[in-house]
């Protein structure tokens, strides 16, 4: 299967996921449950790990791997903190500042350099982002960056957009000196060792179970959230090892229109029609910069 399939799946993955996350967060807190979802994915993982070739773990790998782990642990629970709090269909499009926040980190990362293509797809991601608040351009031009800067969620999600630029970058060279398969398990692996005695800490501070609250459709929707977030994971990975880093993360964000789509039709959210729009200008925007070079 070539990168833009398995970029393609994995953006409907991550999209649905996101539905998911809010739907489960309604009930649970973002730590314990992004640690419920790491036990549920980790043996989908560790069987994808069984199944390839075992590489040699070098001490540039592991060195990558220590500087990704803390940005991509603040990242992740920003974005859990982001969904719970903000609809699903503002917050999730503002994902596709991704690659325009890339043009900076692999510039200093990878020493690339910006072209006019490139340019251009930065002016429609940015303006697309605008567009989003489209529906209070009524009130003044500067009413949607107000909006944004009101709605947390937004913001957090933008820091986040910018935390992923750059772990996608040193996600690319950790999978170069490993493998699709064994990096996720690795990696996700710490990730779940590193969240266990917090978790374990707060469960017994606050006097939390993990047992006497759930309903079985809770335990369905963690388990779903595992598969999803294993699945694009390994996509996500053997896509990027095929394509290069902007490529792979703009066709990835094909999964803002889709979430906007979620929005509408499970959350009922409003004004599902600006955002749609506002979406697809960011989506444009970053083909563009997948085509350039």
């Amino acid at each position: 299967m070539s990168w833009f399939f398995l970029s393609l799946a994995c953006a409907f993955f991550s999209a649905t996921l996101a539905v998911i996350f809010k739907l489960a967060l309604k009930k649970r807190d973002e730590l314990s449950l992004v640690w419920l979802m790491f036990a549920f994915a980790l043996p989908i993982l560790l069987g994808a790990f069984l199944l390839a070739p075992i590489p040699r773990l070098g001490g540039l790998f592991w060195k990558t791997v220590a500087i990704m782990l803390p940005v991509e642990i603040t990242a992740f629970l920003m974005y859990m903190r982001a969904l719970k709090i903000s609809p699903l269909s503002l917050v999730f499009p503002f994902l596709g500042l991704t690659p325009v926040f890339a043009i900076l980190t692999s510039s200093v990362l990878l020493h690339e350099k910006l072209s006019l293509s490139g340019i251009s797809g930065v002016i429609f991601v940015t303006a697309g982002a605008y567009l989003l608040n489209i529906r209070s351009m009524k009130d003044g031009a500067l009413v949607p960056i107000k909006n944004i800067c009101r709605e947390k969620g937004v913001l957090l999600m933008i820091i986040v957009a910018f935390f992923y630029s750059f772990t996608s970058a040193l996600g690319k060279k950790a999978v170069l000196l490993s493998n699709p398969q064994s990096f996720p398990v690795v990696y996700y692996g710490m990730f779940f060792a590193i969240l266990t005695p917090i978790v374990l800490a707060r469960a017994f501070r606050y006097r939390r179970s993990f047992r006497g609250d759930f309903e079985k459709k809770d335990i369905l929707l963690i388990l779903a959230a595992g598969v999803l977030f294993a699945t694009a994971v390994l996509f996500h990975y053997k896509a990027i090892s095929l394509a290069k880093v902007s490529y792979m993360i703009s066709v990835k964000r094909l999964s803002l229109v889709i979430s906007v789509l979620y929005g509408a039709i499970i959350f009922k959210e409003k004004n599902i029609g600006y955002r749609i729009f506002g979406s697809s200008i960011m989506v444009l925007g970053v083909l563009i910069l997948a085509l350039a070079k």
